[in-house]
């Protein structure tokens, strides 16, 4: 089952994806990818950066997914006295 944990943010997109750690660092798996088995095309090796089918790229960052709990809570409101 694919459960996202992160997402691959570009200059024009959001990407959500999964980590799995790999022999030279963390693949990054896509929704289809996963579902289709495939070997993902992204990957993100410790210290130089992320590779895309073994080519080295840039403009591309990681950030964590945001949970189901944090985007159920309810907004809190300030009343002013």
């Amino acid at each position: 089952m694919f459960n996202p944990t992160h997402v691959l943010i570009s200059r024009s997109r959001e990407t959500p994806v999964q980590l799995v750690a790999g022999p030279k660092g963390y693949w990054l798996y896509t929704e289809k990818e996963w579902q289709e088995g495939r070997d993902p095309a992204f990957e993100l090796r410790p210290k130089l950066g992320f590779y895309c089918l073994g080519t080295p790229v840039v403009g591309f960052r990681l950030a964590p997914a945001p949970t189901m709990v944090d985007a159920q809570q309810p907004q809190t409101a300030t009343i002013q006295q």
